[in-house]
């Protein structure tokens, strides 16, 4: 840990394979700037159809991933969100995260922890607790032990020399419930800019459009209204929901004849995609959990210079823009995306939504992260 080059140290709350989300975003904005250690979350012993042994040499493992990215990949006993067994994986993974640094040769800048069930290493750098959603809410959509979720976040939050949340929403939820005078800074999700030419006349398919995961999170009553409505509807994304009646109501409306599901696309296919639709959909809805959150779609969609309409929440009166139509009800939702397509696009309205996703890019995201740091540490 005494090496001259200096490295982000990410602790993420997904592996780094898995759905390209916040973490993702984050870290390669970061990268820009100085080089990232992406930890995955442990990794079981022995998995379904192979062995993890297999996929990892010894007991860790470090691979490039993406420019100015290191992958940290380290085993673990099964279970390994259970308490007791918790505690053992993070002091095998803080043991493999030392060795690993001293083995590239560089020093922590700073440690991020954006994992519900994580816990911050011992090392004498700033620390940063980046909560990217109502974890406590989300815990059952996540698997977890609310109870554990509870105790892990105060400890991290006592811990924490910065406390970062995606939300105003969040903010006023962890004030109610973290560690007494912990500051907490709002740095919301951001999103990935469209280099593409805007035509002087853009060609947009007659389509309303859905990106991301599909689950628990989705106000079925606006999509179905909608579907009923006989709009042509496309959706991107992999389904994630656990619960039964999400899951038939899901194989309903995915199964209509308006609707047409093309599955995960690669983020290049979903930006050639995003290119064409007539209006993106931000449906969420009205839970603890979506209240906190902060969508990563809604920004997307108007990076790529489409118009949005999403239900009514904080994440979205927080933009505190005309760009994004806000509907509150089912009627109103179908009403204002039937305005959307059938309203003339130009080339101004378009070059517009990207200006405004500009301001609010992953870069940016990152630039601020880096300051509020360096601004602590001084």
């Amino acid at each position: 840990m005494t090496g001259t080059r200096e490295v982000f140290v990410h602790i993420a709350g997904c592996r780094w394979e898995d759905v390209k989300g916040t973490d993702h975003h984050l870290a390669t904005a970061l990268a820009a700037h100085l080089p990232v250690l992406w930890v995955d979350p442990p990794r079981p012993v022995g998995l379904t159809g192979r062995t993890a042994t297999s996929t990892i040499r010894g007991l860790k493992d470090l691979s490039d991933v993406a420019p100015g990215i290191t992958r940290l990949r380290v085993l673990s006993p099964p279970g390994f969100t259970r308490r007791g067994i918790r505690a053992v994986a993070n002091r095998l993974l803080h043991n493999a995260l030392r060795q690993s640094i001293f083995e590239l040769k560089c020093r922590p800048f700073s440690v991020l922890v954006s994992s519900p069930m994580a816990n911050f290493p011992d090392l004498d750098i700033p620390k940063v607790l980046y909560v990217t959603d109502d974890w406590l809410a989300g815990a059952y959509m996540m698997g977890l032990s609310r109870g554990s979720v509870y105790d892990n976040l105060l400890k991290n939050m006592a811990c924490a020399d910065l406390v970062m949340v995606v939300s105003p929403y969040l903010k006023s939820r962890l004030e109610a419930v973290g560690a007494e005078g912990t500051a907490i800074h709002i740095l919301p999700n951001g999103c990935r800019t469209s280099t593409n030419h805007v035509d002087a006349q853009p060609h947009r398919r007659q389509i309303a459009a859905m990106v991301g995961q599909l689950n628990e999170r989705i106000d079925f009553d606006v999509l179905e209204a909608l579907q009923a409505s006989g709009t042509p509807i496309e959706v991107v994304g992999p389904r994630t929901e656990r619960d039964p009646e999400t899951s038939d109501r899901l194989d309903r409306f995915l199964a209509a004849k308006n609707v047409t599901w093309l599955g995960q696309l690669s983020q290049s296919e979903v930006a050639l995609f995003l290119e064409e639709v007539g209006v993106g959909l931000t449906p969420y809805n009205d839970s603890d959990f979506n209240r906190s959150s902060f969508p990563l779609k809604t920004l997307e969609y108007l990076a790529h210079g489409a118009p949005v309409v999403a239900t009514d929440l904080p994440a979205v009166r927080w933009l505190d823009t005309d760009l994004v139509e806000i509907a509150s009800g089912t009627t109103e939702f179908v009403r204002s995306v039937q305005s959307a397509l059938s309203a003339p696009d130009t080339a101004v309205t378009h070059d517009m939504r990207r200006q405004f996703a500009r301001q609010h890019s992953w870069d940016a995201r990152a630039a601020q992260m880096l300051e509020l740091i360096r601004r602590s540490n001084s």
